[in-house]
């Protein structure tokens, strides 16, 4: 199974602030040039490969474009991938939450809710979840448009079921190991690019 992992083109918001859950939009131009980019590399998949999309516009809007010129139906609308809930730090300046906050998030990554939103742990068990479910599809391969942090979470899982084998399933420690994997992936999920993710389904 190979799942094509597609992070949303840019919102239409200053990069020094805190957004997760909140539904940001992405300009028209942003948008148009995104679809064309990635129409393409799209094109060259095989017909049957279904389009899996997070609610939030920024990502719906694209797959919703995406849809449409590869002559798709609509695309499939999954709450559980959507971005972390960041709670009352949603929309704020990094800059301007308190940093005993930040420093409690730091000393708990997996088990602290920032901003009383969602834990890691919590990501985690939605996005497995999710996981599983795009591994049950009959295709073989998925588009799947989403989030930054969400794309990290679906790397995370697989890698998770890679070392403990397929049929195992997680348990709440193995959850947060998931996220601490995550966190661990540093590297910069660029906007509108297309990762391949495989993933053993036998």
């Amino acid at each position: 199974m190979q799942l094509q992992l597609i992070r949303h083109p840019q919102p239409v918001l200053d990069k020094r602030t805190c957004y997760g859950r909140s539904d940001i939009a992405v300009a028209p131009e942003t948008l148009a040039q995104s679809v064309a980019q990635l129409l393409p590399q799209l094109q060259a998949l095989p017909r049957d490969w279904p389009l899996v999309s997070s609610p939030l516009q920024r990502c719906a809007t694209l797959a919703g474009a995406l849809a449409k010129s590869l002559e798709k139906p609509g695309p499939r609308l999954d709450a559980r991938l959507q971005e972390m809930d960041f709670g009352h730090w949603e929309l704020r300046l990094w800059d301007d939450i308190p940093w005993a906050e930040v420093e409690g998030w730091n000393a708990d990554l997996p088990g602290y809710a920032p901003g009383g939103g969602e834990t890691l742990c919590a990501v985690a068990q939605r996005m497995w979840q999710a996981f599983t479910d795009l591994l049950a599809e009959p295709s073989k391969g998925v588009i799947v448009v989403c989030h930054a942090g969400s794309i990290r979470m679906l790397h995370a899982c697989a890698a998770w079921r890679t070392e403990q084998g397929i049929s195992t399933q997680p348990d709440e420690a193995a959850f947060a190991d998931i996220a601490l994997h995550a966190v661990a992936l540093r590297s910069e999920i660029p906007y509108a690019r297309p990762i391949t993710l495989d993933v053993n389904v036998r």
